[in-house]
């Protein structure tokens, strides 16, 4: 996978674990592994961190993240992200509920996603 749509992923998560405008330690510990993993620099990092609330997370994945391969990678993620507290804010299922159709997962495979 390219660095870039490893920045990218990240980026689409650190928007993930605020859509509900609380982190959790949790969270923040799953955005650093995921960080540690793609093995971010500091100045990669410090571009993830600075998420703008009004982000579009689907502009992010339709035009940044490139490959089938990463799209899912991204889906898998968001999922653990978004449930590494424990819970899935209204705010956070809508997100992946977006980032999913944008990619093209129909209804019937979010609401799967989402049930497992």
């Amino acid at each position: 996978m390219e660095k870039n749509d490893q920045i990218q992923i990240c980026k689409v998560i650190a928007q993930a674990i605020m859509a509900d405008a609380k982190i959790t330690d949790e969270e923040h510990e799953f955005l650093t592994k995921l960080m540690d993993r793609y093995e971010l620099d500091d100045a990669e990092r410090k571009d993830v961190m600075n998420r703008n609330v009004d982000d579009d997370p689907v502009a992010m994945v339709k035009e940044e993240i490139g490959g089938l391969e990463s799209k899912d990678e991204l889906l898998g993620e968001l999922l653990s992200a978004i449930t590494a507290d424990g819970k899935i804010a209204p705010q956070e299922k809508t997100l992946l509920e977006t980032v999913g159709k944008s990619i093209g997962m129909s209804p019937e495979e979010l609401a799967m996603v989402l049930e497992d």
